[in-house]
């Protein structure tokens, strides 16, 4: 027993080592990045057209706050002057301003300094997502596309744009306003509209019949069903492929979940598989960072403090859960490429918390004090 208690001792030393060669602390959250870590950023980044970064939860404003200092470097020092938010696509694509983003974001506290920083520095904002919500959608979705159709002589009924209109206006409960005919139908007229030749040759409107089409399937099921989660996610890698291919000459930052940025897809994640559809899509382009806050209102200092004990854990690694770590996962994997299969207790917002973290981000960010996000009125 005694040398079974010394070789896991011998063991777990062995992996606490390795991973602290590619640990680093960060400073305080107003001015997070290190010299050092922005040199780690700066080498793995240096191909990079496009860098997710990824928040645990919605709600979390301490990962708002963390992802905007990572917002000011790569604008600052790396030349990425676009943003794409988890928000929707059609609206930010003809209006790139702030009240076509997600409240949630658009109006959090704790993103307001966010904002402001991409204004002043002329930021564009873009979207990525199929969900309709956003203010300049509601307001001309159905004008454009009835417009479009018409000065490209392309046949169009009233049922379609009234069943268009309908799905614009009630959004997620689209569902109790159609019948069953009237989905099928209004899902067989747009894909009748996706063999057009005149929208096959016009790539952007291309783009908005396709992702519409989802948006009708996922409104009229649920977007966050079994069926409606990979519907979405796969839709939402589609549209931001097409932004970067798109304008082949910007550089993306994509401000999103971790859930939805996750470099491999697993069946636990259900369909929450963005990252890994977009990586397919265009392999070797991306580069993801995961952020997490640790200590919040809604989890137990013992459950931490037996969190940070337990080996198998990655609160382990870090010397204290009270201050803010950066993990470069990508040379992690790349001088030890058996981390890439080991498994480890994590709360970067899967629903399963015990995954190949390392494998599927490449740099983990730990906020150690953190807060919840507080919306303006």
């Amino acid at each position: 027993m005694f040398k079974k208690i010394l070789v896991l001792f011998i063991f777990h030393s062995f992996l606490y080592a390795q991973v602290e060669d590619n640990l680093y602390p960060l400073n305080a959250i107003d001015h997070l990045l290190t010299t050092e870590v922005k040199d780690v950023l700066s080498k793995n980044i240096e191909d990079k057209r496009v860098v997710f970064l990824g928040e645990s939860e919605h709600h979390i404003g301490s990962d708002f706050l963390a992802k905007t200092e990572f917002v000011k470097y790569l604008v600052e020092e790396k030349g990425y002057k676009d943003i794409v938010f988890e928000s929707d696509f059609f609206g930010l694509y003809f209006d790139h301003k702030k009240y076509n983003v997600f409240p949630l974001w658009s109006m959090s506290k704790q993103c307001q300094e966010l904002f402001e920083f991409l204004e002043k520095n002329d930021i564009t904002l873009w979207g990525l997502d199929n969900q309709t919500h956003s203010y300049y959608t509601y307001h001309n979705y159905v004008n454009k596309i009835e417009t479009f159709l018409k000065e490209n002589g392309i046949a169009y009924h009233d049922d379609f744009i009234n069943s268009v209109e309908k799905i614009i206006k009630y959004g997620t409960m689209a569902k109790k306003e159609f019948t069953n005919d009237e989905v099928n139908a209004l899902l067989n007229t747009l894909d009748n509209y996706l063999q057009n030749d005149k929208i096959q040759s016009n790539k952007l409107w291309y783009q908005i019949f396709e992702s519409f089409k989802s948006t009708v399937q996922i409104y009229t099921i649920n977007s966050s069903s079994t069926e409606g989660i990979p519907i979405r996610d796969k839709q939402m890698a589609k549209n931001l492929s097409f932004l970067v291919h798109q304008f082949p000459d910007k550089k993306f930052i994509v401000w999103l979940a971790n859930a939805h940025m996750a470099k491999y897809e697993y069946e636990f994640m259900k369909g929450k598989t963005m990252g890994s559809d977009f990586n397919r899509l265009n392999p070797n382009i991306s580069y993801h960072i995961a952020v997490s806050s640790i200590h919040m209102p809604f989890r137990k200092e013992k459950y931490i403090e037996k969190s940070a004990k337990d080996a198998t854990n990655l609160l382990h690694f870090l010397p204290s859960t009270k201050q803010n770590y950066f993990i470069d996962s990508k040379k992690l994997i790349e001088e030890h490429a058996d981390f890439e299969t080991k498994e480890f207790e994590g709360m970067f917002g899967f629903k399963k918390t015990k995954t190949n973290w390392f494998k599927h981000f490449d740099a983990l960010v730990f906020i150690g004090i953190g807060e919840k996000s507080v919306l303006l009125k």
